[in-house]
């Protein structure tokens, strides 16, 4: 597994779909530190670029955590082997969304 200081780099230039159901946030590795994010929820779309935290578990099973402008902050556990991830998030207004779907990777972003 490659790694920059002990942090995992392959999934830098990663895009991927988490489909959570009707939601589907799409996450974007640009560097060990940086994700961008795009999720469209109800009327509102988020499209931004945050610091995230990214640790590898094992190889193709990652913990990634980030905070949005929004104030949501979110941690997945994410197993690209087996294309399944899991979401837990404390939303701004203080709602709790976890929730279990599936990673389909994106090839032209």
């Amino acid at each position: 597994m490659a790694t920059i200081n002990g942090i995992p780099t392959s999934l830098v230039g990663k895009c991927f779909d988490c489909v959570f159901g009707p939601f589907v946030p799409r996450l974007t590795v640009l560097s060990p530190t940086e994700l961008r994010v795009q999720a469209t929820i109800g009327d509102t779309e988020i499209d931004e670029v945050v610091k995230n935290d990214l640790t590898a578990v094992r190889p193709d099973v990652f913990i990634m955590s980030w905070a949005e402008q929004s104030g949501n902050f979110v941690v997945q556990v994410q197993d690209h082997e087996n294309k399944v991830v899991h979401n837990y998030a404390r939303l701004a207004d203080g709602q709790i969304f976890c929730a279990q779907g599936a990673i389909q990777p994106v090839t032209a972003v």
